[in-house]
């Protein structure tokens, strides 16, 4: 019998939810870590795009923050994720879940709280948003 988060839903939805839901956990997981730079090679590509697109690779944590979070935006529209019956409100619920997991960087981890960060994160989940959609529509 099938699960039912995955009633009803497509192959490619399947896929998607699933990776949506790993995407969704491995970001949890990485905000909470101590420091993400001390991994090696890490951040070296967010780096190499912070550098090509801001001339400054001081903005890799950003980049990071938007791609982990369009990645995640993307996931809701591919995988026919929604809360309360909306994208819409999944989306503010990821959002809200990334200030959450911000607040707990301060709280619990060596690293602290950047309102910023909440800017990259909600913009990547609205450019993923977008993404998604213009994936389907393609």
């Amino acid at each position: 019998m099938m699960p039912p988060l995955f009633a009803g839903l497509s192959p490619r939805e399947k896929l998607f939810r699933s990776l949506f839901m790993f995407a969704l956990l491995l970001v949890t997981i990485l905000s909470l870590i101590p420091n993400p730079d001390d991994v090696p090679g890490g951040m070296d590509f967010t780096r190499w795009l912070a550098s090509l697109l801001f001339g400054d690779a001081t903005h890799s944590d950003k980049v990071a923050h938007f791609i982990a979070y369009g990645i995640l935006g993307g996931g809701i529209i591919l995988g026919a994720v929604r809360l309360l019956g909306s994208f819409i409100v999944c989306a503010i619920g990821i959002i809200t879940w990334s200030g959450v997991l911000e607040i707990l960087q301060g709280i619990i981890s060596s690293r602290s709280t950047d309102p910023l960060d909440m800017v990259a994160n909600a913009s990547g989940v609205g450019a993923g948003l977008v993404a998604g959609i213009l994936l389907l529509w393609i």
